[in-house]
């Protein structure tokens, strides 16, 4: 992805990912219970989007963020669907260990891109993110489906309510973390961007389906997809975080 539509890593943008995530778990919820196609089918409409964005987005030489936050959804709806399906099929001990090791693997792929990549291709880097690669890629939607699974571990653990205000402060903590701390943060990104689809995952059902909220699954998604939208055209980006900082 072009670093003219890559946006500035800041609050802003950790806003976002947690609202995108929160969003992508209703929508993909939403997906799996109406669109009729098994879970792992529903996933070909998804990727034929992505794909689609992704064609249009290496056509479009204008200065817009939009590429980038259409391509997280669609991702974080089908890292939903991904997580659902296969914590059915595989234990859960097996499959939260294979997430861990995935998730290591993919950003650890992700660094090597970024050590890789030309002057033009790091680009990304100043904006305070690893370069938006196919490794780039591959790393956020193993967040997706990380977080979607130990969101459900903790709130089935202690309950929708207290683990979305646990991770929603782990959340904080760890963005408060990225801003002050200075050095290498590469490592500190991925682990923000975990947490934030942990977040998203329980306080996304914990809106849809707790009957404290008194939402139902299509009223949460609206609500949270708007805030999403919201958010984004309100709130203009400002100045990056750098992935890499002089201590």
């Amino acid at each position: 992805m072009k670093s003219i539509h890559i946006p500035n890593v800041n609050a802003r943008y950790w806003c976002a990912i947690a609202m995108a995530s929160l969003f992508g778990t209703n929508l993909g919820d939403l997906w799996a219970h109406n669109s009729g196609l098994h879970k792992l089918v529903g996933l070909i409409p998804l990727a034929l989007l992505a794909a689609v964005v992704f064609a249009l987005e290496r056509r479009d030489r204008a200065p817009r963020e939009l590429y980038y936050w259409l391509v997280i959804a669609i991702i974080r709806t089908g890292a939903t669907n991904i997580a659902d399906y296969f914590k059915k099929v595989i234990s859960w001990p097996v499959f939260g260990a294979i997430l861990a090791v995935l998730m290591i693997g993919t950003a650890l792929w992700s660094l090597q891109s970024l050590n890789n990549a030309s002057s033009e291709e790091a680009e990304a880097e100043r904006h305070g993110m690893p370069q938006a690669g196919t490794a780039y890629w591959c790393a956020m939607l193993t967040a997706g489906v990380l977080g979607t699974f130990y969101g459900d571990v903790a709130w089935k653990a202690i309950g929708m309510a207290p683990a979305s205000l646990a991770l929603g402060i782990l959340l904080l903590g760890a963005i408060g973390l990225w801003s002050g701390l200075k050095g290498h943060r590469f490592w500190l990104y991925w682990l923000v961007v975990a947490i934030a689809r942990t977040f998203g995952t329980a306080a996304g059902d914990f809106l849809a389906e707790d009957p404290m909220v008194g939402l139902d699954l299509v009223t949460s998604t609206l609500i949270t997809g708007a805030v999403f939208v919201g958010l984004l055209a309100t709130w203009r980006g400002g100045k990056a975080v750098p992935l890499r900082e002089a201590a």
